[in-house]
C-alpha cells in the first residue's frame, strides 16, 4: 500500500499530532494560544505591543490582548512582557512533554527522513500562505 503525500495525509498528520498537544496543554492548564505565547516569550522578551500584534496575526483579530491579560492575571508573564519563573516553568513542562511526545512518534525515523519531511512541509506551507494572499 502506497502513502499519498497529498493535503488529507498531511491534514491527518496535524490532528493526530494536535490532539497529543491538546491533551499535554490541559494537563498544564494551558490553551493554545497562551501556549503560543509563552512559546515566543521563552526566546525572548517582546514588547506588549509588538506580541499582542503577533498574536492578532496567528490567532484572530482582538485574541492577542485577551491572551496576554489571561497570562498576566495567571502571573505567568508581565506587563513588559517577559516570562515569570512560574511562566517559564510551564515553558520548560510543556516543552519537555512535547520533546518526549516527538520522541515516541518519530524520534526512530532517520535523521535524514526527518529533515526532507520539514523541509517539504515548509514549502508546502509558504506556497498556500503565498496563495492565500494572492
Amino acid at each position: 500500500m502506497t502513502h499519498p503525500f497529498n493535503g488529507l495525509a498531511i491534514g491527518d498528520a496535524a490532528k493526530a499530532t494536535r490532539a497529543l498537544l491538546d491533551r499535554l496543554l490541559d494537563e498544564n492548564a494551558t490553551t493554545f494560544p497562551e501556549w503560543v505565547t509563552l512559546f515566543y516569550l521563552a526566546e525572548t522578551d517582546v514588547p506588549e505591543s509588538e506580541l499582542v500584534t503577533r498574536l492578532d496575526a496567528r490567532f484572530k483579530e482582538g485574541r492577542g490582548a485577551e491572551v496576554v491579560d489571561s497570562l498576566t492575571r495567571a502571573e505567568l508573564i508581565t506587563a513588559g512582557v517577559s516570562l515569570t519563573e512560574t511562566g517559564r516553568a510551564r515553558h520548560q513542562r510543556i516543552s519537555g512533554g512535547i520533546d518526549r511526545i516527538a520522541e515516541r512518534l518519530y524520534g526512530d525515523l532517520p535523521a535524514a527522513d526527518r529533515e526532507t519531511a520539514g523541509r517539504l512541509l515548509a514549502l508546502v506551507t509558504a506556497r498556500a500562505e503565498a496563495a492565500l494572499a494572492a
